[in-house]
């Protein structure tokens, strides 16, 4: 849970203050669609899913600010990799809570192949992303590397907080597929 001790940029914020970063760098850290959708359309990145633990859980209090439910709210928490031809690009750690998951939506987490935007995007979900901010990781196993968190809101009023840790290759693997264009 080394996500609340981050410093977290809002986006608006984060765009000014690193205007010279690499624009596709930049795209990718705010995108507020399906990222793996916008990976696999605009850089030719099929995105794969490596489930390695989903349990219940109680929300935190950042994490229930940020959702809007009580601390201490059941939820299910959802750790995965997410990986182009074999290889982790990033990880992601999404948490849901329960109150008014949909039975289907469940069963499709539970069976943890597909990325969550996606599922819920192909539930015929609306989706809209929120609170979308971006740090660059600064302690333990992940220090260095860029992250992004941000809430995933349908018109159903499912609701997800999802934060996802790019590796170091993932930025290498988009430059060289960027440059087979």
């Amino acid at each position: 849970m080394q996500w609340d001790k981050q410093a977290w940029c809002p986006v608006r914020e984060w765009q000014l203050a690193n205007m010279t970063l690499d624009k596709d760098m930049s795209a990718v850290l705010t995108v507020t669609t399906s990222l793996t959708r916008f990976l696999e359309r605009r850089f030719r990145m099929p995105i794969t899913v490596q489930l390695h633990e989903q349990f219940l859980d109680k929300a935190t209090s950042t994490e229930a600010n940020l959702l809007g439910c009580v601390c201490g709210a059941p939820v299910l928490r959802r750790q995965v990799s997410l990986l182009h031809r074999g290889s982790v690009m990033f990880d992601a750690e999404s948490v849901l809570p329960l109150e008014g998951l949909p039975k289907a939506l469940m069963d499709e987490l539970q069976a943890g192949k597909r990325p969550l935007a996606n599922l819920l995007l192909d539930q015929g979900l609306s989706l809209a992303r929120s609170d979308l901010s971006v740090a660059q990781v600064t302690d333990g196993a992940c220090a260095g590397r860029w992250a992004r968190r941000s809430v995933l809101r349908s018109a159903s009023g499912t609701q997800a907080l999802v934060v996802e840790v790019f590796y170091s290759e993932f930025w290498s693997r988009l430059q060289r597929l960027i440059g087979q264009k």
